[in-house]
């Protein structure tokens, strides 16, 4: 089997192969695989926390033809670490945008953004400032996809996943087509992709709550959950 283009998944989420993002990132990766993509993986908090680290990141870049990058949503925007990749990859756009040869080579992005909020809407703030950054690194967007309920994935494979993530795997599965096609993403995409994995809202918040709660347990802090020390007088 011969392989002619790659495609890279940027995972931008600190919990790295244990995330919901690696695992949305992951699902689409493998569905661009299937029509004879090389493809690999790189998590970004390891790739850019070295010099020698980024100098390799940015030459896995040089040879990408797609990109994908997948991150949670974080007070409305990136992830800290998100955004310092970025400002990186805009500095050195000009090397990273050349192939080895020196020639122009097109790098065509797209960005899943997933957040714990049940409104997939929550995300649209983020997806704007990909698609700024596309701009400055003169990629070329295909178009962001805005996943709600983030927290019902996190890490599990959508495989396994069953009838609730029926619809967005669909739209996954088009945007694979899409991509290869280097064509903006479809509007049945980003309509399948940011529908309710969980149709009544306040089971999933019910879910939500209590796991928020077994966690501040299960870490001893269960009884300062409610603290406000930032209210404290000096």
């Amino acid at each position: 089997m011969n392989y002619y283009k790659k495609a890279i998944l940027l995972i931008g989420s600190p919990k790295g192969k244990n995330s919901s993002s690696a695992s949305l990132g992951g699902y689409l990766l493998k569905k661009i695989e299937e029509y004879n993509i090389i493809i690999e993986t790189v998590h970004l908090h390891s790739e850019i926390s070295t010099e020698v680290k980024t100098i390799k990141f940015f030459e896995k870049l040089q040879e990408s033809d797609y990109i994908i990058l997948a991150a949670p949503l974080y007070v409305d925007t990136l992830p800290a670490k998100v955004i310092k990749a970025l400002n990186l990859i805009a500095e050195n756009k000009d090397k990273i945008n050349n192939d080895l040869n020196g020639s122009k080579k097109t790098k065509n992005l797209t960005v899943i953004v997933n957040c714990g909020f049940p409104e997939a809407e929550q995300n649209e703030i983020a997806l704007r400032v990909y698609e700024e950054f596309a701009k400055e690194a003169d990629f070329k967007y295909l178009g962001g996809i805005a996943v709600g309920m983030g927290g019902a994935v996190s890490g599990k494979s959508l495989s396994e996943m069953g009838g609730m993530v029926n619809d967005l795997v669909q739209g996954l599965d088009q945007a694979a087509e899409d991509i290869l096609k280097t064509k903006k993403l479809s509007a049945s995409v980003t309509e399948k992709t940011s529908k309710p994995m969980i149709s009544q809202k306040w089971l999933y918040t019910l879910i939500g709550d209590f796991s928020w709660k077994f966690q501040a347990l299960k870490n001893g802090v269960y009884l300062k959950m409610n603290d406000r020390p930032h209210l404290k007088d000096d």
